[in-house]
C-alpha cells in the first residue's frame, strides 16, 4: 500500500488596496530596463525630479546637496516661497536652489556646517541616510548590522533606521558603503522608497555570519550527526530551549540572540538530527545556504521521490525541497523561490531513526503540541534575525487566539481565517481583550512538522510578509486531529496599541 503526502494549504488574512501609476513622464536617457527605472519614473510623476533641459535624467551622475535639497522640498510640499531668514556664506538668494535649500533648512532637514551649506558637493550614502530619516522622520530601529558600519559610527542610528524600514537593502556583501558617493539613480530609489511602500524592499543583504571555512562538511558549529550529547554540550553548553519533535527524539536549540540558530536532535546520548535556517554549515564541496538548487542537482543528482519504510513509500515535496539520501542520513535541502531558488535552511535526519518512524504525524500529546508551538516562534525569530527584522515577543493572549482558532478548525472541520460565526483574525484578537495597531494571521495544516510549514509560509509571498513583517508580538497555536493526527498551525502577529 502506497501512501502520499496531503498537498500543502496556506492563507493569510491581510487587509490591502491595491496601488497602481501611470507614467507620464519620460527620459531620453532611461531605457526602461534600467534598475531603477520604475523609482525614477514615480518621483518624476509625483513632480518631485523633473531631470535636465534636455529632457535626460543623467541617472548615473552623483547627486549633489543643491538637488537633494530641490527633491526632499518638492516630495514633502515644503513652502519654498516663503521668506526665510536662513543664510549660508555659499549660497545667495539668487541661487536657482536657494528656495528650497532654505525651506530644508528651515525644518532642521540639512543644515551643513560652519555656516556653508555646500550646495555643489556629492551626497555620500551615510549623508543620504541622515537626510532621509529627518525628512521623513523614521523612528523605527531594528538591530542590523552592516559589516562597515560600527556602533559609534557617526550615522550608525540613520542607517539603522533607513534598514528597518526597507529603504535600503545594504549591499549584497551586507555592506553599506557609508563613504561611497550617492547617484541621481540610487537616491531616486531611496526617496521613491521613503514615499511609497511599494517600492520598499524585503530583505537587507546579510554580512556573512562567520562560519569557519576550515570547519568539516556538515559540522554546524562544531557539532554534526553522530557526536555525543556530551560533545554538544561541551561545545556549544546549555540549550537555549528543548522541545520535542515528531520522531521522538528532543530538540536542543541554540542561537546567540537568535544569531547562528542551530537545532540538534539529541536521543540515546547522540545527535541524531539537525536543523538550521542560517549560515552555520558547509558540504564536502564547499555548498552552502544562498547556492542555488541548481547547485544542489549539480552536486547530488535529482532529489527522492519518496523514501520506503517497511513496504510503504513515503512521499516527498520536491518543488520546494530536496531531500537526498548519503553518508547515512537524509538530507533536505528547502529552497527560496522568491530568491531563485536559493537554499535557504538544511534539514538532516540520521537514516535509522527516519526509516523508523513509519508514519506520517506524530502521536497527538500536549507536550508535543506546545513543543510544535514553542518551534515556530523560534525559527520565526531566526528567520527574522537572518532578514535583519526585530525579534519578536512571545505574546500569552494572542497564543491563546491562535489556539482557540487551530482547535477550532479542528473541531468544526474547516480551514479558514474567518470561523463558521463569521469571525475574522482581527475580530478574534478583539474579542479577547487585544489592542493594536496592526495584526495578521497565518494558519496552515498538513505540514509534518514545524520545520515544514515554517518553510512553507516562507514560500507564499503573503505569509512571508507576515513572517518578516513590521510587528512587535507574535502569538501561537497547535491543535491536532485526534483521528488523523493532522497538526493544524495558527500564527497571530501585532503591534500592541
Amino acid at each position: 500500500m502506497k501512501k502520499s503526502a496531503l498537498p500543502f494549504f496556506l492563507l493569510l488574512f491581510i487587509i490591502a488596496l491595491p496601488l497602481s501609476l501611470e507614467a507620464k513622464t519620460s527620459f531620453k536617457d532611461l531605457e526602461s530596463s534600467f534598475w531603477a527605472a520604475e523609482e525614477i519614473q514615480f518621483i518624476a510623476d509625483q513632480g518631485v525630479a523633473a531631470g535636465y533641459k534636455d529632457n535626460t535624467f543623467r541617472p548615473k551622475a552623483n547627486v549633489s546637496r543643491a538637488q537633494t535639497a530641490k527633491m526632499i522640498s518638492n516630495a514633502l510640499d515644503l513652502d519654498a516661497d516663503s521668506q526665510s531668514d536662513q543664510e549660508f556664506n555659499d549660497v545667495d538668494e539668487s541661487h536657482a536652489a536657494y528656495p528650497y535649500i532654505a525651506a530644508v533648512a528651515e525644518e532642521g532637514i540639512m543644515n551643513g556646517s560652519d555656516g556653508n551649506f555646500r550646495p555643489n558637493e556629492t551626497l555620500s550614502r551615510a549623508q543620504m541616510a541622515v537626510v532621509l530619516s529627518q525628512a521623513f522622520d523614521l523612528n523605527e530601529k531594528e538591530d542590523i548590522s552592516f559589516s562597515d558600519v560600527s556602533e559609534d559610527y557617526w550615522a550608525f542610528s540613520s542607517i539603522q533606521r533607513l534598514a528597518a524600514n526597507r529603504i535600503t537593502s545594504g549591499l549584497s556583501d551586507g555592506s553599506f558603503g557609508p563613504g561611497e558617493n550617492t547617484t541621481r539613480a540610487q537616491f531616486s530609489v531611496f526617496l521613491a522608497r521613503a514615499m511609497e511602500e511599494e517600492y520598499r524592499v524585503e530583505e537587507v543583504n546579510l554580512p556573512p555570519s562567520g562560519v569557519d571555512s576550515e570547519e568539516e562538511a556538515w559540522h554546524f558549529r562544531g557539532v554534526t550527526i553522530g557526536d555525543s550529547a556530551d560533545k554538544l554540550a561541551s561545545t556549544l553548553g546549555e540549550p537555549e530551549e528543548t522541545e520535542k519533535s515528531r520522531y521522538g527524539f528532543e530538540w536542543r536549540l541554540y542561537h546567540d540572540d537568535y544569531d547562528n540558530y542551530v537545532q540538534y536532535g539529541v536521543e540515546n546520548g547522540e545527535v541524531v538530527a539537525v536543523y538550521s535556517n542560517q549560515d552555520t554549515w558547509r558540504d564536502e564541496s564547499g555548498l552552502q545556504l544562498d547556492d542555488s538548487n541548481s547547485d544542489v542537482i549539480d552536486g547530488y543528482g535529482d532529489p527522492l521521490q519518496y523514501i520506503q519504510k517497511g513496504g510503504s513509500n513515503f512521499s516527498l515535496e520536491t518543488e520546494e525541497s530536496g531531500t537526498y539520501k548519503e553518508n547515512g542520513r537524509y538530507t533536505t535541502f528547502f529552497y527560496d523561490k522568491h530568491r531563485d531558488n536559493r537554499i535557504t535552511a538544511v534539514l538532516l535526519v540520521d537514516s535509522e531513526v527516519e526509516e523508523n518512524f513509519n508514519q506520517y504525524y506524530a502521536e497527538p500529546t500536549k507536550s508535543l503540541k506546545e513543543s510544535y508551538e514553542h518551534q515556530v516562534f523560534h525559527i520565526a525569530n531566526a528567520q527574522r534575525k537572518r532578514y535583519g527584522r526585530s525579534i519578536l515577543e512571545w505574546d500569552d493572549m494572542a497564543s491563546g487566539t491562535a489556539r482557540a482558532h487551530s482547535a477550532d478548525m479542528v473541531r468544526n472541520q474547516f480551514f479558514d481565517h474567518t470561523n463558521l460565526d463569521g469571525e475574522n483574525p482581527f475580530d478574534r484578537m478583539r474579542k479577547d481583550g487585544i489592542k493594536f495597531y496592526n495584526a495578521a494571521e497565518n494558519i496552515a495544516y498538513g505540514q509534518v512538522s514545524p520545520i515544514f510549514a515554517h518553510e512553507g509560509w516562507m514560500n507564499s509571498k503573503s505569509h512571508r510578509d507576515s513572517l518578516l513583517g513590521n510587528y512587535k508580538r507574535l502569538g501561537v497555536g497547535v491543535a491536532f486531529n485526534e483521528s488523523r493526527k493532522q497538526p493544524y498551525y495558527t500564527q497571530n502577529f501585532f503591534t500592541p496599541r
